[in-house]
């Protein structure tokens, strides 16, 4: 039988960075200004700008988690030891180049309230600077597979509520693919809500690499699904590797 949760009033927003001086300051000013956002939690990965000093300038509390990427650290690592520190009701985790309209996280916050046995969900997203017409299709794919098989990327607003993701240990400290893996999670405890929107992301890497990007990132990820089939307890160092060699 689901379990029907308590109603969320606040929100903790985990934004896990590495060498985001560029972004970093206006994200977090503009976040913290935004309805029910209770606190910004800045986990930096070993920066070597000042996207530390910027981020507390901003008002953002910040964690140092530079553990390796085959121990607990990377992307995963990153969002869990926010968590961990988080007091909010509600947990939304935010990449340092992405904008989120402030009444996105008022929706977060009604859609749980009016499901109160949804854990939690993702936001669509579109990319930032005029993208073209090849970018707008993966937008479409993206929310496509949020609404049809509720499998949401990192760069999609993912937000859930705290206290059932700390009590089962819910979120995997994963180098790459820990976005696919708590999406799978959420899905088997309690299901996830899709909102659609305009939470603007960063076309950077897409734009660099273009085509290769997309074929590499379908790759991973039905590897990752093929792979779990079989073992529940993933190493995907490999793909880390991988991934950010290109």
């Amino acid at each position: 039988m689901p379990v029907n949760w308590k109603s969320c009033h606040t929100i903790s927003v985990v934004l896990p960075a590495l060498n985001e001086e560029k972004n970093i300051y206006a994200s977090v000013s503009k976040i913290l200004y935004s309805p029910h956002v209770y606190e910004v939690i800045v986990v930096d990965g070993g920066s070597e700008d000042r996207t530390v000093e910027l981020a507390q300038r901003a008002g953002a509390t910040v964690l140092v988690h530079d553990k390796p990427y085959y121990a607990g650290g990377g992307r995963g690592g990153q969002i869990k030891a926010g968590i961990m520190q988080a007091s909010g009701d509600v947990v939304a985790v935010v990449h340092a180049d992405t904008g989120v309209p402030s009444k996105l996280f008022s929706r977060m916050i009604t859609a749980l309230n009016s499901r109160p046995s949804v854990i939690g969900g993702a936001v669509g997203c579109r990319f930032k600077n005029g993208a073209g017409f090849k970018l707008r299709i993966i937008e479409f794919l993206n929310d496509a597979r949020a609404i049809f098989f509720s499998i949401s990327f990192g760069d999609q607003v993912q937000f859930f509520r705290r206290e059932p993701v700390v009590l089962y240990d819910m979120f995997p400290d994963m180098p790459l693919m820990e976005d696919v893996e708590f999406s799978i999670r959420m899905n088997s405890f309690g299901g996830q809500v899709f909102l659609l929107g305009r939470a603007c992301v960063s076309a950077r890497r897409w734009q660099r690499l273009g085509l290769k990007n997309s074929i590499m990132i379908i790759s991973l990820f039905m590897q990752y699904l093929i792979k779990r089939l079989f073992n529940n307890h993933l190493d995907t160092s490999l793909f880390y590797n991988k991934y950010y060699s290109s």
